[in-house]
């Protein structure tokens, strides 16, 4: 069964909506990711992830076309970053929710690769539920290598798996391994790791949210440290990834919606 939104026609669009397909929408970005990976390793993370498990669902998931910009304000000192504003991209994937919503499909699930996109993500999520009968759910991919993650990360918390780090780099060794400049991958920075409440990495922030110009902080644009990233370590993330994206689909898709009640007083005179 065809996987891809992108190669179906318009009738078998309407009867993988019939089917109950649940919708995957990648999101990611184009932005600097050091001296040793190309712009383009959050849109290559998340499509690979969010296509290789609608391709092993059996029918589940429908992976939508990626959406490959983001909101990246804060990392335009550095050349090769494109930046969204956040109301136009936040509209802008809510459209494209939307538009799978009025044909039918009624469970959305946003895949983010870009650590900015996240809230805003979980915004639009929220807005679906709020103005559809659709569920719709949002989360980054890195959060669902977790597992793998606690078992095979040697970087220190936090700060040592954040941008360009031993995570993304390794994920990028794994799928587009000639993409990855090894002779310029340099030393290990973690310029957002401050003091006790802000520090920052994929796996915990802390308790202060503060996102500074990136500029100001790192001289290589890298937030971690790529040098213990290894092609091994980034198949294992993906997969766990791969493996928990199909599995909460799954549960998704049988989640059972509760009939909405309003418990407001009905005032006569409104």
């Amino acid at each position: 069964m065809k996987h891809l939104y992108r190669h179906l026609t318009w009738t078998e669009v309407r009867t993988r909506a019939e089917q109950g397909a649940v919708i995957v929408i990648p999101i990611a970005a184009i932005e600097q990711h050091g001296h040793h990976l190309p712009v383009d390793v959050d849109n290559v993370l998340v499509e690979y992830v969010t296509e290789e498990a609608a391709r092993r669902s059996d029918g589940l998931i429908l992976t939508m076309p990626m959406i490959h910009y983001g909101f990246n304000e804060h990392n335009m000192g550095f050349p090769g970053t494109i930046t969204i504003r956040e109301s136009v991209f936040m509209d802008f994937v809510y459209d494209v929710a939307h538009s799978c919503v009025r044909q039918g499909f009624d469970r959305i699930v946003l895949i983010n690769g870009h650590g900015s996109n996240q809230m805003l993500c979980n915004l639009v999520a929220r807005r679906i539920v709020n103005t559809t009968k659709a569920l719709a759910a949002a989360a980054a991919h890195w959060s669902l290598s977790k597992p793998a993650v606690d078992k095979l990360r040697e970087s220190q918390f936090p700060g040592g798996m954040a941008h360009a780090c031993e995570f993304e780099t390794a994920i990028y060794m794994h799928i587009r391994p000639e993409g990855v400049l090894h002779d310029k991958i340099g030393g290990r920075e973690a310029p957002s790791s401050l003091n006790e409440f802000i520090f920052d990495d994929l796996f915990g922030s802390g308790p202060m949210h503060l996102v500074n110009r990136w500029s100001r902080l790192s001289e290589s644009g890298v937030e971690g440290d790529p040098n213990l990233a290894t092609p091994e370590k980034g198949k294992e993330f993906a997969e766990c990834s791969i493996d928990a994206l199909i599995r909460f689909c799954r549960e998704f898709r049988n989640l059972q919606v509760p009939p909405e009640r309003d418990y407001n007083y009905k005032n006569p005179n409104l």
